[in-house]
């Protein structure tokens, strides 16, 4: 017989629930998952074969995660049907016989599919660039590297689409030179995806979703199979996988909905917190509600409170905190301010000191850092790297110095250093544009003189070549210039006064969030690089930080590694979504990190208030809010901070 009395009231009314729909609001730390397991025996206990019962999560280790606990508690009892809707529909896809191939494209495989798409279409003036390559003179396109993020933005687009089938809001996502042709390059794609026999990850509900609409032997095959599926993390479900699992219940079956709208963070991916409301409407759900937030210290739970409770489109909610819990034993949110970014990073490496050190003393202490991108939180890594500080990453991701502005910024300041290299020169001739021609620029020992040679004989309008011989004569003089600044002042000096920047608001054609990003980068990369005295003392330490990205790839796939140990964690608010930490330091809350953008729409503004709110709600004693406020910072402290401040002193 389950034994129900370690459970509170709301747990037990849930997990004994009987027939039909039910959506149990989740709060953060309220046992959800013990919920759900729980809620599986009782099942088992009233008859309900294993068989019969299909358990959704929305990733494949929470679903392994799950099923581990589960087995830890089930004593022996056969188990129930776990998988991710992405597996649970690629099961369904393969009982069919409607389909060639069910083999799944690789990432690599997509941008092979892609990128001579993009190729063509920019040829064909897209870019501006055809005038260019018939005059023979230069190429005016997007570079490999730029062209290659263009793939990214595409992808993404395509992913979005398909997982919402919303036109409008997906073209939004696409880069700004690409938008009017998206569909058009979306039908290529499709169409060469179809023909290398294969399919995207994204097309298993698509595909998925058609046959149970359209193929009636499909539909009745599986309407009906299970009697009770259980969807942990509803707030995450998109449009397609709402609309697929409705026709997979049909007219029977049970489900229990488990989510929380204000932890509804993936809506670049197409998920809408707005399937929760749906659900209660279309299946006028029962609703209940696990109110109590068993992980977080009392202030903790005020303050993420104060926070999301500025969001107008949500479920109410009376959510406490544990009431065996006393504000006397630790527990703080504290409201740090810093003049700029190099005396916020001081501290952080100060504050990480310290719990580095608590933790080889006791093995007490453990701290994640979280941020809202990835390019912020290696940015503490570099700096974390230089002070000896041990810390894990929490996610595997691409160097930062791999990005094609950082390494556009050390070919230039290689050059000026007096390297020689074709590769390098090609790089950059034409950022911004010189009008030099790849033939040109790949001809010769790698430098500006030998250029100039090139073009005084070359067989071209002697106009064009006046302009040409001009502009190397000033590169030349430029590239003299720069070589005499240290890394971090020559930056400046190849944003501004070789044009860069310019080339790259040329380069961005209109899409405001991603010159934002791009000018951000630039910043960053100017302070990093002013660490340094001269460029091979930056490259060194750009191959160390490269190194130990690759380290950290490699250790997560065998399992581990000593890391794992380390006291400090580093994290994205997206990646330390479902995890728990003694300690919580949130970085840059200022305007335009969080929220991350500007200019936003309400329900933009309101899907980044849940963001911060989940990286709050990540803490269980202690909760550090770190801001800029010094003439240094261009952005104005978060609004997400205003409603702390009535409640906790702030350092302003």
């Amino acid at each position: 017989m389950l034994d129900l009395s370690d459970m509170n009231e709301s747990q037990r009314r849930a997990v004994t629930y009987g027939e039909g729909p039910l959506l149990l609001l989740a709060g953060p730390g309220s046992g959800k998952t013990f919920t759900i397991t729980r809620r599986i025996l009782w099942l088992l206990e009233q008859g309900v074969p294993p068989d019969r019962i299909l358990v959704i999560t929305f990733t494949r280790e929470a679903a392994e995660s799950m099923q581990r606990r589960f087995q830890k508690v089930s004593k022996g009892l056969r188990p129930v049907n776990f998988g991710t809707f992405h597996s649970v529909f690629f099961h369904m896809l393969r009982s069919s016989d409607t389909l060639k191939s069910l083999e799944l494209l690789t990432n690599t495989q997509k941008y092979q599919i892609l990128l001579p798409i993009l190729k063509a279409h920019q040829e064909k003036d897209i870019c501006g660039a055809e005038t260019e390559l018939k005059q023979g003179n230069g190429f005016k396109g997007a570079s490999s590297d730029s062209l290659r993020e263009d793939a990214a933005g595409i992808l993404a687009a395509v992913s979005y689409y398909k997982n919402t089938l919303c036109r409008e809001k997906a073209v939004e996502k696409v880069p700004a030179r690409w938008r009017e042709c998206f569909f058009r390059i979306l039908e290529e794609y499709e169409k060469a995806v179809l023909e290398c026999g294969r399919m995207d990850f994204d097309d298993m509900l698509c595909r998925c979703r058609k046959l149970l609409l359209e193929d009636a032997a499909f539909r009745k095959a599986w309407q009906g199979r299970f009697l009770h599926i259980l969807i942990d993390e509803f707030q995450d479900t998109n449009p397609v996988q709402y609309e697929t699992v409705r026709l997979l219940v049909g007219n029977t079956g049970s489900i229990f909905a488990v989510g929380d709208d204000d932890q509804s963070i993936y809506g670049f991916r197409g998920s809408e917190p707005e399937c929760l409301k749906r659900f209660k409407r279309e299946y006028e759900a029962e609703q209940m509600l696990l109110d109590i937030n068993y992980r977080s210290h009392p202030e903790i739970v005020s303050a993420s409170l104060a926070v999301i409770g500025e969001n107008r489109d949500r479920f109410e909610k009376a959510l406490r905190p544990d009431p065996g819990r006393g504000r006397e034993n630790g527990g703080r949110v504290a409201v740090r301010a810093f003049q700029d970014k190099e005396e916020q990073y001081s501290y952080l490496v100060k504050r990480l000191k310290e719990i580095t050190a608590a933790r080889e003393r006791d093995g007490s202490s453990e701290c994640a850092v979280l941020f809202r991108t990835n390019s912020r939180m290696q940015g503490l890594a570099v700096r974390l790297r230089a002070a000896g500080i041990p810390y894990m990453m929490g996610e595997r991701m691409e160097s930062i110095y791999g990005h094609f502005i950082a390494k556009d910024m050390t070919a230039y300041l290689r050059l000026a250093a007096g390297e020689r290299s074709r590769e390098l020169l090609l790089s950059v001739i034409n950022r911004p544009s010189r009008y030099v021609s790849r033939e040109a620029a790949g001809a010769g020992d790698g430098t500006v003189k030998e250029l100039i040679k090139y073009y005084r004989y070359a067989e071209i309008p002697e106009r064009r070549r006046k302009e040409i011989l001009e502009n190397l004569s000033l590169f030349e003089r430029q590239l003299e210039a720069l070589g005499k600044f240290s890394p971090g002042l020559g930056i400046s000096y190849i944003r501004k006064a070789l044009g860069y920047e310019r080339y790259l608001r040329q380069t961005a054609a209109g899409d405001a969030g991603r010159l934002a990003e791009w000018l951000e980068l630039l910043d960053w990369l100017r302070a990093d690089a002013g660490r340094f005295q001269n460029v091979r003392d930056w490259c060194d330490a750009q191959r160390e930080h490269n190194r130990a990205l690759e380290e950290n790839k490699k250790s997560s796939k065998r399992g581990g590694s000593g890391e794992e140990k380390a006291a400090v964690k580093l994290m994205t608010v997206h990646g330390s979504k479902g995890l728990e930490f003694e300690t919580v330091i949130i970085p840059d809350c200022n305007e335009g990190v969080f929220p991350h953008g500007r200019l936003l729409k309400e329900h933009e503004a309101e899907e980044e208030r849940r963001v911060f709110y989940v990286a709050m709600t990540r803490a269980k004693e202690n909760l550090e809010l770190l801001c800029l406020t010094g003439e240094g910072s261009t952005r104005p402290p978060s609004r997400f901070l205003d409603p702390l401040l009535q409640l906790f002193p702030a350092a302003y």
